[in-house]
C-alpha cells in the first residue's frame, strides 16, 4: 500500500507541476526517474515490464530501462509523429494550412443569424483540426477567419469564441498523435485503429458535443442579454449588447492576429487547389487502406512513407510556381525544424511518460489494478471509469490534452492483457477525455488565446465549453462500450 500511494503522490506532483506551468516533459521525465532511483533503492525493479540485460547494479539497471524507452520511443511512434510534425511546418512555410482554412471558412459567411451556424461551425472547425493539428494553432488561424465571419453572421462573441476553442478535440484523424501512440500499443495499423474502433466512439460524440453546443449557447445568450439588460436599467450609460462586437472588432489589432492575418493575406494569393496539399498524407493513408481491402495491393500505407511522398511532390509543385527550384529546396528547412519541434515536444511527452509509467509499474500500482480487474468483469469497468476521470481531472487541472493521455495510455497494453478490459476501449476512452476536458481550463492555450482576442475573461469562455465538453466526455465513454468491439 505504501508504493501504491507513493505512485499516486508521484501522478499527484506531475500534475502540481504542470498546473505551475513547468515545462509538462520535464516534470513527468523527472518524477519518473525519481521513482526508478526508489524502485531500485528498496529493491522493487523486480516489478519491471521492461527487457534489459542485468547488469547486477539496480541503480544501473534503471538507466538500462531508461536507455532502452528512449530508444523504443524516438524509433517508432515517435519517428511517424516527428515526420509528420515536419510536414505540418513546411505546410505552414507555403501557407497552404491557412489556406485551407480560409476555403472551408467561406461558406458560413453565407448564413445569418441562426443558431444553426453553432453546429456547422463546430463542423467546420472540427474538420481543420485534421489539416491543423496544434490547437493553439488552429485557434490563431480561426479567430483571424472563422471568428469574423460567425460574429458578421448574428453569432454572439462568446459563442464564437467557445466553437473556435472546441474545434481541435476528438476528430478521429490517423495522422493524432494520441492515435498514431494508441494504434503503436494495440498492435494495429493505424487507420485499423482510428477508423475500426475510435471513429465509432468518437464520430457519435462529436454529434452529441454540436447539438449541445447549440443549446447551451443559445441558453447562455439568453442569461447574458438578461443580465445586460438588468444592467442598462440599473446604470444609465451602461454598455450596450453590441459592445462586444466592436471590442472584438478592435482587438485583431494585436500583434499575434496581425501575424495570423498576414499569414491569411499570403495564401490568398495562392492557386486554390493548395487547400488540398495538407490533406495529402491523411487521403493516401485512406486511399492504400481502401486499395488493401479491396486487394488491390498487397500493403496499407504508413505514415511516414506517405509523409514522405507528399512532402516531395508538394516540393515539386512549389518549385513549378515559383519557378525557382533552388528557393524550394531550401525551404525544406521548415521541414527538418519541425522534426525538431515534435522531438522536443509530442514525442518529449510519450518518453517521459514511458519512465514514469514504468516506475508507476515498478511501485505494483499495474499488479494492484489487475488484481482488482480480474476479481469481476464490474471492475474492469469501474478501473475505465476510473482511469477516465483522473485524465479529465489532469486535463482539466493543466490545460494539456497531451500530458494526461500519453501519462496513463501506457498502463493499458498491460491491464488489458490481464483483465476482461478491452485495450481500443479504454485507450480511446482516455484519449476522449483528455483531449475534450483540457478546452475546458481555464489555463489552456486555445482558451487564454480566444479570450484574448475577445477581451474576456477565459472563466467567462470556459463556461461557454464546460457542459458540451462534459457531453462529449460521457458520451464517447458510453459509445466507446456500446460500440468498439
Amino acid at each position: 500500500m505504501f508504493y501504491i500511494l507513493l505512485a499516486v503522490a508521484a501522478i499527484a506532483a506531475v500534475g502540481y507541476f504542470i498546473f505551475k506551468k513547468v515545462h509538462a516533459a520535464s516534470a513527468i521525465f523527472a518524477v519518473g526517474v525519481l521513482l526508478l532511483m526508489i524502485a531500485a533503492a528498496t529493491g522493487r525493479i523486480e516489478y519491471s515490464s521492461a527487457k534489459f540485460d542485468p547488469s547486477g547494479n539496480a541503480f544501473y539497471d534503471e538507466l538500462l530501462i531508461i536507455e532502452s524507452l528512449f530508444k523504443s520511443r524516438y524509433a517508432g511512434t515517435g519517428m511517424a509523429i516527428m515526420v509528420l510534425f515536419g510536414f505540418v511546418g513546411y505546410m505552414r512555410h507555403i501557407g497552404a494550412d491557412a489556406k485551407t482554412v480560409v476555403a472551408l471558412s467561406k461558406p458560413l459567411r453565407r448564413f445569418h443569424g441562426s443558431y444553426w451556424l453553432v453546429p456547422l461551425g463546430f463542423l467546420v472547425g472540427t474538420l481543420l483540426s485534421l489539416v491543423v493539428p496544434s490547437a493553439s494553432a488552429l485557434s490563431l488561424l480561426l479567430v483571424a477567419t472563422l471568428m469574423p465571419a460567425l460574429i458578421a453572421a448574428g453569432l454572439s462573441p462568446l459563442t464564437v469564441g467557445a466553437i473556435i476553442v472546441t474545434s481541435s478535440t476528438i476528430a478521429p484523424s490517423p495522422l493524432e498523435a494520441g492515435l498514431i501512440q494508441g494504434a503503436a500499443l494495440t498492435d494495429m495499423t493505424v487507420t485499423e485503429f482510428v477508423f475500426d474502433n475510435v471513429a465509432k466512439s468518437t464520430i457519435p460524440a462529436l454529434i452529441v458535443i454540436a447539438f449541445t453546443h447549440m443549446w447551451w449557447q443559445r441558453r447562455c445568450d439568453i442569461k447574458d442579454a438578461a443580465k445586460k439588460q438588468a444592467e442598462l436599467t440599473a446604470k444609465v450609460g451602461a454598455p450596450s449588447l453590441d459592445d462586444a462586437t466592436h471590442t472584438a472588432a478592435e482587438l485583431q489589432e494585436s500583434e499575434s492576429d496581425r501575424r495570423v492575418r498576414e499569414a491569411v493575406e499570403r495564401a490568398e494569393g495562392l492557386p486554390g487547389f493548395y487547400a488540398v496539399l495538407p490533406l495529402l498524407p491523411l487521403v493516401l493513408i485512406i486511399v492504400s487502406a481502401i486499395l488493401n481491402r479491396m486487394d488491390l495491393i498487397s500493403f496499407e500505407a504508413d505514415i511516414l512513407p506517405v509523409t514522405v511522398v507528399s512532402l516531395m511532390l508538394t516540393m515539386i509543385i512549389e518549385a513549378i510556381r515559383l519557378k525557382n527550384i533552388n528557393y524550394a529546396v531550401d525551404s525544406l528547412k521548415e521541414f527538418f525544424a519541425g522534426l525538431g519541434e515534435a522531438a522536443a515536444g509530442v514525442v518529449a511527452l510519450i518518453v517521459a511518460a514511458a519512465v514514469l509509467v514504468e516506475g508507476i509499474t515498478q511501485m505494483g500500482v499495474i499488479e494492484g489494478l489487475t488484481n482488482l480487474a480480474q476479481k469481476s468483469s464490474g471492475a474492469a469497468v469501474l478501473m475505465v471509469i476510473v482511469f477516465v476521470a483522473a485524465t479529465a481531472l489532469m486535463a482539466l487541472v493543466t490545460g494539456s490534452g497531451v500530458a494526461p493521455y500519453f501519462a496513463f495510455s501506457e498502463m493499458v497494453p498491460g491491464l488489458a492483457a490481464e483483465t476482461s478490459i478491452h485495450a481500443p476501449q479504454m485507450l480511446t476512452s482516455i484519449w476522449s477525455a483528455s483531449n475534450l476536458m483540457r478546452q475546458g481550463s481555464p489555463v489552456n492555450a486555445a482558451v487564454i488565446i480566444v479570450a484574448g482576442a475577445l477581451n474576456v475573461n477565459p472563466i467567462d469562455l470556459v463556461r461557454r465549453t464546460m457542459v458540451p465538453m462534459l457531453a462529449g466526455t460521457i458520451a464517447s465513454v458510453i459509445f466507446a462500450f456500446l460500440f468498439i468491439a
